[in-house]
């Protein structure tokens, strides 16, 4: 059960990473036409400050986040787990993942409650014309509550290995089998 669930939220981690290099992409276009405008044709795209700022680089940051920790690539200081043992070394990871799930779990409950607060008053942006902007407001939620089940999921395995003494092979994360 455990490793269908993991399965799962890998899937959605990966599918927020593709939506995250979409926003890339999108930025990438909307402001090289508004430069290209301006340039040539001293014209603007109304709101492009606005989207940029309100719905790209909010995507950009907060979507490819859960993707990140699936494959264990935030920053990891290793001064106290370094003379560790594997067994103790998993021990700590496992509560490092629990420290952050209940982190991202404050994070992801307040995201959520501002996304429907914004959503409910129809949050707008007012600059050279009006962005809704409530939307994006969902973004992160989504990417925090992602990367907050992932975190979950690697305690579980690291408390796993610890006990045990083997390192688990998961469906999440491709990393070479080895013994703890």
């Amino acid at each position: 059960m455990l490793e269908v669930i993991e399965k799962l939220i890998s899937l959605c981690a990966r599918a927020l990473l593709f939506l995250g290099a979409v926003a890339i992409v999108l930025m990438m276009s909307h402001v090289m036409v508004e430069v290209a405008l301006r340039t040539l044709f001293d014209k603007s795209i109304p709101g492009t400050e606005e989207i940029v700022s309100g719905y790209y680089m909010v995507a950009v940051v907060f979507l490819p986040l859960a993707y990140v920790q699936l494959e264990r690539g935030h920053v990891i200081i290793e001064l106290f787990t370094l003379k560790a043992g594997p067994r103790l070394k998993a021990w700590m990871d496992g509560f490092v993942y629990v420290v952050c799930s209940g982190a991202l779990g404050i994070f992801t409950y307040a995201t959520f409650d501002k996304a429907i607060n914004m959503t409910t008053k129809n949050e707008m942006w007012i600059g050279m014309i009006e962005v809704t902007i409530w939307p994006a407001r969902w973004i992160l939620p989504f990417g925090l509550g992602i990367m907050m089940m992932i975190m979950i999921l690697q305690a579980i395995r690291e408390f796993q290995s610890a006990i045990t003494g083997e390192r688990y092979q998961s469906p999440m994360h491709a990393e070479d089998s080895e013994q703890v």
